[in-house]
């Protein structure tokens, strides 16, 4: 499957929502994630514990917007995805970067967490 590309994310909606422990993390979540892969960008919505919908995302287009984004560039990812860089070590050096309403980010750590190691593990 490309990477970038919506399939890869729907693949990783279905992949989260055959998750039990996403459903606990995200069990109160009400939010909008802008997923960036590179210069390609998808919008997440999170709801009682599952993803109910996912879209490429094309500024203006979306009348809903987005509350936070976890962005990076797509070697990141592959290094991630490879195994040559820890996901911890992404994140602590804000090579995959958090951005938006870092409340509801904050308050989503853990769902964030569980979401790029399925990420990862695609």
């Amino acid at each position: 499957m490309e990477f970038p590309s919506l399939a890869f994310v729907e693949s990783l909606q279905l992949a989260l929502n055959d998750s039990e422990r996403f459903a606990v993390v995200s069990e109160w979540s009400d939010v909008k994630v802008l997923l960036c892969l590179g210069e390609e960008r998808y919008w997440l919505k999170l709801y009682g514990g599952k993803v109910i919908d996912v879209m490429q995302y094309f500024p203006m287009a979306n009348p809903l917007g987005w509350d936070y984004s976890i962005a990076a560039t797509v070697a990141t990812w592959k290094e991630l995805r490879d195994g040559t860089r820890p996901l911890g070590h992404l994140l602590d050096t804000g090579s995959i970067s958090i951005d938006g309403n870092l409340l509801q980010a904050n308050r989503l750590y853990e769902c964030t967490h569980v979401m790029l190691t399925i990420l990862r593990d695609l």
